[in-house]
C-alpha cells in the first residue's frame, strides 16, 4: 500500500482525466474543499464525489463536473483533509492537510500547505 507520507517524500504527483483525480496513495478522507464547497459525505450515495480505492492508489470522481481542468485555474486548488489508513482518525494531530493543483498534461501536483496558507478544519 502506498501512503501519503511515501508519496510526499518521493514528490509523486497525481493525475486526472475529465472528472477523475487519481491519487498515488490510499487514505481516509475527512474533508474535500474547493470553490465554495465543503464535502464531508463520502458515502456511496454522495451526489458530490465518489471515492474508489485500489491496491496502491485512490480514484476521486467529482460527479458534478465533466472536466475538472475547466473548473480550476492554475492558481486554484483542491484542499484535502485526510488521514493515513494506519493512523487513528480520532487523533487530530494525525490529520493531514493537502493541496492539489490541476496542471497541464493531466498532472495533479500534491503539496503540503505552507504555514501562511489557511485550510479550515
Amino acid at each position: 500500500m502506498s501512503t501519503i507520507k511515501e508519496a510526499l517524500d518521493k514528490k509523486r504527483n497525481g493525475i486526472y482525466y475529465n472528472n477523475r483525480v487519481i491519487l498515488p496513495f490510499k487514505c481516509e478522507f475527512l474533508k474535500i474543499i474547493f470553490e465554495d464547497k465543503i464535502i464531508t459525505d463520502f458515502s456511496s450515495s454522495s451526489s458530490e464525489v465518489e471515492i474508489i480505492e485500489h491496491d496502491n492508489f485512490t480514484d476521486v470522481y467529482f460527479k458534478k463536473y465533466k472536466d475538472i481542468q475547466n473548473e480550476f485555474s492554475k492558481y486554484d486548488n483542491i484542499k484535502l483533509i485526510v488521514c493515513e489508513k494506519s493512523d487513528d482518525i480520532f487523533d487530530f494531530s494525525k490529520h493531514i492537510k493537502l493541496l492539489l493543483y490541476i496542471e497541464n498534461e493531466h498532472l495533479v501536483r500534491i503539496e503540503l500547505p505552507e504555514e501562511n496558507q489557511i485550510i479550515i478544519d
